[in-house]
């Protein structure tokens, strides 16, 4: 990674209503040694509704593949706390680009940080990343019992559509 091209502007600190601080910032190849511990932090569920059954082997081919990204056609925020004198992942958002200039949106958080926010939070900064990115539209595949997300894409107007019996899909334009 070129650290000339680390996008320092998307770091940013928020304080979540309980008070907590977290920072949300860019993900970086030195993030890949907590992947196996964020992992630890989901549950099976959490795991099925973010891949949609697919459970992946956290490899470092993968683990390379999730941190050493192209800043220009692609975007992993991470949500870290520091816990004790570390920092602790709790929530990964990722856009990836595609060929007809809209990103793929994902998210998924960490179960002890369900139901503070975080998914709003994080949703609303790809949004304005993907904006300032350049990219015309996001999207997004959801599982159909994942009501949380879908009711967050539902009050950011994003269009929901059925995919297939088990998945919905949502799109948003962003110009």
């Amino acid at each position: 990674m070129n650290l000339l091209s680390y996008p320092l502007k998307y770091i940013k600190p928020i304080q979540l209503e309980d008070g907590t601080l977290i920072q949300l910032r860019p993900i970086h190849p030195l993030d890949g040694g907590r992947a196996t511990s964020f992992k630890s932090t989901l549950s099976e569920e959490s795991i099925l509704a973010r891949f949609h059954g697919y459970i992946p082997e956290i490899t470092e081919q993968l683990v390379k593949k999730l941190t050493e990204i192209d800043y220009k056609t692609e975007m992993a925020i991470i949500a870290e706390v520091v816990k004790k004198e570390d920092k602790e992942i709790i929530a990964v958002a990722r856009i990836i680009g595609d060929k007809k200039n809209s990103v793929d949106f994902a998210i998924i958080i960490s179960d002890d940080w369900h139901s503070k926010r975080l998914g709003s939070i994080l949703t609303d900064f790809m949004i304005k990343i993907a904006k300032e990115m350049n990219f015309k539209s996001m999207y997004a595949h959801v599982m159909n019992g994942n009501i949380a997300m879908l009711e967050i894409f539902r009050k950011r107007g994003f269009k929901i559509d059925k995919a297939d019996e088990k998945t919905k899909v949502v799109k948003l334009k962003l110009r």
